[in-house]
């Protein structure tokens, strides 16, 4: 990797642009002001379990989920690419955002989600512009849909890992982290549902070192899913390289966690076991009580995905401090389901 002066870079506006050179936007990005998001000490947490504890919160972003990071990268390059139409599946809030960044780029967007998923984030791509289709059974029969669609009408396709730019963006919020803490955090926490989010803390982890910028071992990463959908903990725990699809109906109140055949669950696999990290499922009650938790203890309001990193933290065994825990998502696109 070619030298990149890290004071340069520093002495930039904040914000994920802020490391252009690591991104592959070469024009004018697809922007909607995509800033830095907070970095918050948790004391009351730390002095429990005996560790610096932070949290990153990607909820003030653009559509409030750290997927703004992916599309504003991603479509970026769709645009520079020549594409005039994008099709994906989605969880739910994937589709919600580049729904509004496609809007913002005044491509196409096209949307397919389960009838299952959360009817805030269906409102959120039907009021940006974008078409929705709503399929039976769960996302990966939307991510069949999405395909289909793409080879009928030339659609760029944008599922999770079928083109590298999300992995890309994404990336960003551990750039972020780095300068925000002033190092590499010991242990990273992060919910997977595709298994973006640690796939691009990995890959931020290999491009820091790589251009010099850090000396230290980089951070153990640990993924937690839902107990109701959760093929990569049982390969982590079977010793498998790849994942089996989730033989039953996805169920926790975490949408984004209801991935039952993510597609490059080896790769997560591996930069989770590369980085000496493992994999836990956590319940539904674990994610609520967290939710509340952060809340009373730290006022920091988080996604049910969110709150999965603290609940799984407490299924980790010795830890390596300082520790992170991500949160994707604002609270406030949840509370309809939370009070529930």
């Amino acid at each position: 990797m070619s030298p990149l002066d890290l004071a340069e870079v520093r002495a930039r506006p904040p914000g994920m642009w802020r490391y252009r050179e690591l991104l592959p936007v070469r024009g004018e990005p697809v922007s909607l002001g995509e800033g830095p998001t907070p970095l918050t000490s948790a004391p009351r947490l730390s002095e429990r379990f005996g560790v610096e504890v932070f949290v990153k919160d990607d909820g003030p972003l653009p559509s409030g989920t750290f997927k703004a990071r992916g599309a504003a990268a991603a479509l970026s390059r769709a645009v520079e690419l020549g594409a005039e139409s994008v099709v994906m599946p989605s969880a739910g809030n994937a589709g919600a955002a580049w729904s509004l960044y496609a809007a913002r780029a005044g491509l196409t967007m096209t949307v397919t989600m389960a009838r299952s998923a959360p009817e805030e984030n269906k409102n959120e791509v039907r009021l940006a512009g974008a078409e929705l289709v709503e399929v039976e059974g769960t996302l990966a029969d939307a991510a069949g849909r999405a395909r289909a669609i793409a080879d009928e009408t030339g659609a760029f396709l944008a599922a999770t890992f079928a083109e590298p730019y999300r992995v890309e963006g994404k990336k960003s919020a551990w750039l972020e982290c780095f300068d925000q803490l002033g190092r590499l955090p010991g242990t990273v926490v992060t919910s997977v549902g595709g298994g973006v989010a640690a796939v691009a803390c990995s890959k931020a982890v290999e491009e820091v070192t790589a251009l010099g910028w850090y000396e230290g071992s980089g951070p153990v990463i640990a993924g937690v899913q839902a107990e109701g959908c959760a093929p990569i903990v049982s390969a982590f725990e079977a010793g498998a390289g790849a994942a089996e699809p989730w033989a039953a109906e996805p169920d926790t109140i975490a949408a984004g966690l209801r991935v039952p055949a993510p597609s490059e669950a080896d790769l997560v696999l591996k930069v989770v076991r590369g980085s000496g990290g493992t994999m836990v499922a956590v319940s539904d009650d674990e994610i609520v009580t967290a939710v509340r938790d952060l809340a009373a203890a730290e006022g920091i309001l988080v996604c049910p995905e969110g709150a999965s990193t603290l609940a799984g933290l407490a299924h980790l065994g010795e830890l390596r401090g300082p520790v992170v825990l991500y949160n994707t998502g604002a609270a406030g696109k949840y509370l309809g389901a939370l009070t529930r």
